[in-house]
């Protein structure tokens, strides 16, 4: 699988274009910066890619920015967990009334996605792991090698638990899960440089208290 990373808006959100290099098959994960729907546009047309999918990690406004208008465009099916389903309609949930004056919520997802489910992009497939405490829905999406870790874990750091559906102690067990898959992994973080799980596990002080 290949991954672009485009870091998006004021919050250099991760934006993730991720294609699968035997077919072309591509998908968009956290279309986040303001009026960066152009910008993700021209990404998946310089990569000659063909957009099946639009992924959400978690329904916070900084990664979903530019969601709606990407929707608009292509047509592309958006999958989130379940459990943030109802908070991308409430633009108070999602803080996009509060950090960014929009105060219309998202229309509904095509895809509620559970824990185990399997993306088929091509012949990649992205397994979904449910990982709650930054927000209740919050997911990774792993395949052979690569983690896409959303705000679940970052380089030296992790998501933060105060927001809306957050929790420490649900974080912690989370993390504790990421932490336990045998052998390493490419990290994508919603922001911030890739790491690797193991460099995570060794370094990261907020891994170590778990």
């Amino acid at each position: 699988m290949k991954v672009s990373v485009l870091p998006l808006g004021t919050m250099r959100t991760n934006c993730l274009v991720i294609s699968d290099e035997a077919t072309g098959i591509s998908a968009v994960v956290d279309p986040g910066g303001e009026d960066c729907a152009e910008v993700i546009l021209n990404r998946i047309a310089s990569e000659g890619v063909t957009l099946k999918y639009i992924l959400l990690t978690h329904s916070h406004f900084d990664h979903m920015l530019s969601l709606s208008e990407l929707r608009q465009r292509t047509g592309a099916p958006l999958a989130l967990h379940k459990y943030d389903a109802e908070s991308i309609k409430d633009p108070h949930l999602t803080y996009m009334a509060q950090f960014a004056g929009v105060t219309n919520g998202e229309d509904p997802a095509e895809m509620l996605l559970e824990d185990g489910d399997v993306i088929e992009l091509g012949q990649t497939k992205l397994e979904v792991m449910h990982l709650p405490g930054h927000t209740q829905g919050s997911v990774c999406y792993k395949t052979d090698g690569i983690i896409l870790a959303g705000d679940v874990l970052f380089r030296g750091s992790i998501g933060r638990c105060d927001l809306y559906g957050g929790d420490e102690i649900v974080m912690d067990e989370s993390l504790k899960r990421l932490c336990s898959l045998p052998g390493d992994y490419k990290i994508y973080p919603g922001h911030g440089s890739t790491t690797t799980l193991d460099r995570e596990r060794q370094q990261n002080i907020y891994l170590k208290r778990i």
